[in-house]
């Protein structure tokens, strides 16, 4: 007998279900156009009875129902076999709450429309679900037909899925993206009928969205990183392929394991190096599958993943706002309604949750709100000592309490103002004092007793800023160091256009780690925490690095560089670094701000008292109303969104600060806008004492060229496996032998059996930094590699990390991102020291 394929129906059914027969009313009325057959149902047992009788494109489905309500229907159609993969939307005009939308999602729902809803919309979405089920009825039938048909649609459902998946990339709901993304894929795949989709939190891997084994994710289902099919993915990163009897012994779910599978293939969810979960298919049908499927399965698993690791990131951007020690707040416009708040704000309100609530429920003075208002129109506003009554116990009596604060509008993707920031610093307990002060100077001891807590209030935040800012820089400065250096190392023979692409990568990494050391720079100089080496400094040679070090930016940009100085310029007292980070600062300015074709002049003299340098550019100038200005943080001539010049703003004064430092002087002339600038430092030949010496790392520009280090052993010891990588790439470039180390422990045992003539350590690691490793080395015999020279090379680039180190037993401190250069000729300075000191450096004699 031939099997005919299925006809396809002429127009495929929706069922209806709501408690409500005006509903059901409207609903058909409002679907009618779409020509659809609608099948209407007034409960959830009816619903399930037609589930049973026939299948569905969707199902439009009511929340609120007696007997059964909507989520327990949805619960139970998924039994049925028709209902195990319909779509469902929930429609609701009460359960708007996000816990009832995730409770949706979790019970199989393919969306959750809230009531009053758009028609449009509502439309729009079911004209998809019902046009992808004629699709899939339609390819059922073409692959009934012939092999080629079949192939064409397989290619069809890949540009769909393209689309859609890319389509809900703008989504912030991830169970509902990637229930999306597994819906689109199991209806374009040939033989897949299971595909789900595990995180990783921690040690083990959650089910997060599946279709086929829908009960792993209502039932939770977790297992141990190393354990079973998924968990053996996750730790090793591989991919995994199962077939016949090996699925059920591997198989950790007794759901998989019962599902009658044929075939399994899993993979790795990979971002950035870092494995974020697995993602599996199965067929019960096949017993392989084909390579257009497996390309389909790699298209979703890389979408997957580009989207956990982005909702990843965003909620770590989200905890670092939460604990920050300011109030932070967002309100939408126009309604200027809370829609974030961290901890602290909340903790000003009793701790409740004010997401939602407006400006005016909180506190808000008629003042604020119109400053709110000017906000939404694209204004800035800063207020002082402003009083708000806020319920601070959470007991309903609110209490007057003052703070600085400001209100900056923010902009979405079209430039329009959509949110404005509310940053605040609470200012109580000084305003109080400062009226008691006023009140009676009978209280003027126990004023001053209130002013002692608030000076160790604020030193307490101010170190809790401080270590803000190191943490900010280290995490900063990780990832720009694996950039920096795989630039580097990927451009050494590259072909021209690889090369000039990794150079704009180089360039723009560099720029963003010298933003960062910029705000470090300054907030060492404004917490008075700025340390000079001062010892006599050859100026000429000071000049000659920054002009060397800026030449290739000149270069760039066909800039004439021209350099006239004294020949008997001789040497000052200074801090030679710091001193050569002036006149880069000073040039960087001029060549940064003078159009290409254009020239910058370099000149120094001396006199009996001083030293005179002077940086002159034909660039854009100073407008006679920013010249006082130019030397002050953060400020720049022109700092509107449209500007033509990045950075911000802090070279110039980081460049006064120092010269002050150093007790000299520093000026700005320029004869207007568009005819070029001057800037003039004077530096005294005499000693003086403006700062204490102490130590910071090392700043001096390097040789681009690379030393060799054949022969060197060098034993790498870092928690990041790019480090490792990069590190190993670099070094045995030039000759070293180089191993590598994930932990101190790692790191202890191969120092015995490795020997390695230099040591280079990370030191923010989990469990044992990098100050224990360097104090178990030093406790080892000289013979077991006690006095192994070591480096520190960490992101932790602060000059108390630099001395830390120093007194922990490092012999330098090098900085991420680190210049290979530089790191280089280090490693080879610390190994020619100690063969000079001793020539038998191990037992090997090399």
């Amino acid at each position: 007998m031939t099997t005919h394929p299925k006809a396809i129906p002429s127009t495929p059914s929706v069922l209806l279900v709501d408690d409500h027969p005006a509903n059901l009313v409207a609903l058909t009325a409002v679907l009618k156009q779409l020509h659809v057959r609608m099948v209407e149902a007034c409960s959830g047992a009816e619903a399930i009875a037609r589930i049973e009788g026939e299948s569905f494109a969707v199902v439009l489905l009511d929340v609120q129902m007696p007997d059964m309500d909507g989520f327990e229907t949805a619960r139970r159609i998924r039994t049925t076999e028709n209902g195990r993969d319909v779509p469902i939307l929930f429609l609701t005009a009460i359960h708007r709450d996000e816990a009832y939308v995730r409770r949706g999602y979790a019970q199989g729902g393919a969306d959750y429309i809230t009531k009053p809803f758009d028609v449009e919309v509502l439309r729009a979405r079911v004209r998809a679900f019902t046009s992808l089920y004629q699709q899939r009825e339609e390819s059922h039938r073409l692959r009934a037909e012939t092999q080629a048909k079949r192939l064409d649609e397989a290619q069809r459902r890949l540009d769909a899925f393209e689309r859609i998946s890319t389509a809900a990339l703008v989504t912030d709901d991830l169970s509902a993206f990637l229930h999306t993304l597994l819906t689109v894929f199991i209806g374009a795949a040939d033989a897949a009928d299971t595909v789900t989709i595990l995180l990783a939190y921690g040690s083990e891997l959650r089910t997060k969205a599946s279709i086929g084994l829908h009960e792993e994710v209502v039932g939770g289902f977790t297992v141990s990183i190393g354990e079973g099919f998924s968990g053996v993915i996750a730790l090793t990163g591989r991919p995994v392929l199962l077939q016949g009897e090996d699925i059920a012994r591997h198989a950790q779910s007794e759901v998989l394991a019962a599902r009658g599978l044929r075939v399994l293939f899993g993979v790795p969810l990979v971002a950035a190096g870092e494995v974020l979960g697995v993602a599996h298919i199965g067929s019960s049908k096949a017993s392989a599958f084909s390579e257009s499927e497996r390309r389909l399965f790699s298209a979703m698993v890389e979408r997957a993943a580009w989207v956990v690791s982005r909702q990843r990131a965003r909620e770590r951007i989200y905890s670092i706002l939460h604990t920050a020690p300011a109030l932070i707040s967002t309100w939408r416009v126009p309604d200027y309604r809370c829609e974030f708040a961290n901890e602290a704000f909340r903790s000003l309100h009793g701790g409740r949750d004010v997401i939602g609530a407006g400006i005016t429920d909180l506190g808000a003075t008629p003042d604020v709100v119109a400053a709110f208002e000017r906000a939404g129109r694209g204004e800035t506003s800063q207020f002082d000592e402003h009083a708000l009554h806020v319920d601070f116990r959470g007991d309903g009596q609110p209490e007057e309490r003052h703070f600085n604060f400001s209100l900056h509008p923010v902009r979405g993707m079209t430039g329009d103002v959509d949110a404005v920031l509310w940053f605040a610093v609470e200012v109580t307990s000084h305003v109080h004092a400062g009226r008691q002060l006023q009140a009676s100077e009978a209280d003027r001891e126990r004023l001053l007793e209130l002013e002692r807590a608030a000076r160790r209030e604020a030193e307490i935040a101010n170190r809790a800023k401080d270590e803000f800012l190191a943490t900010v820089s280290h995490e900063l400065r990780t990832p720009l160091n694996a950039i920096l250096g795989w630039s580097s190392s990927a451009r050494r023979g590259a072909p021209p256009d690889v090369d000039r692409a990794l150079s704009i990568i180089e360039r723009n990494a560099r720029a963003q780690a010298k933003i960062i050391e910029d705000v470090l720079d300054l907030s060492r100089i404004i917490g008075g925490r700025l340390r000079l080496e001062i010892t006599p400094t050859d100026v000429a040679n000071v000049l000659s690095g920054a002009v060397e070090a800026i030449r290739p930016a000149a270069d760039a940009k066909h800039i004439t560089l021209e350099v006239c100085v004294d020949d008997d310029l001789g040497t000052i007292p200074a801090d030679a670094d710091r001193m050569q980070q002036v006149v880069w600062n000073l040039l960087s300015n001029a060549v940064k701000f003078t159009p290409k074709h254009g020239r910058v002049e370099l000149r120094a003299s001396r006199s009996p008292s001083e030293i005179r340098i002077t940086v002159t550019d034909t660039g854009q100038g100073i407008s006679p109303d920013f010249l006082n200005a130019a030397f002050e943080p953060f400020r720049q001539a022109d700092g509107s969104p449209m500007r033509r010049h990045g950075g911000l703003g802090l070279g110039l004064a980081i460049v006064r600060q120092l010269v002050h430092a150093h007790g000299g002087e520093t000026r700005a002339e320029s004869p207007g806008e568009g005819r070029g600038a001057t800037f003039t430092v004077t530096l005294p030949t005499r000693v003086v004492a403006a700062i204490d010496s102490g130590p910071v790392s090392v700043r001096t520009p390097v040789d681009p060229e690379l030393q060799r280090l054949d022969g060197v052993r060098v034993l790498v010891v870092d928690d990041e496996e790019d480090v490792r990588l990069l590190m190993c790439e670099l070094l045995g470039r030039q000759g070293a032998v180089v191993e590598v180390a994930a932990s101190a422990d790692e790191a202890m045992a191969m120092v015995r059996s490795f020997r390695p003539h230099v040591l280079v350590s990370d030191i923010g690691m989990p469990h044992r930094d990098g100050y224990s490793l360097i104090r178990d080395v030093r406790a080892l015999p000289r013979s077991l590699g006690g006095t192994t020279p070591a480096v520190a090379l960490t992101a932790y680039a602060r000059a108390e990390d630099s001395h830390r180190a120093a007194t922990a037993g490092f012999h330098a401190h090098v900085a991420k991102p680190a210049e290979p250069a530089l790191l280089v000729r280090v490693i080879a300075r610390l190994r020619g020291d100690a063969a000079a000191h001793d020539p038998v450096a191990s037992p090997t004699g090399s």
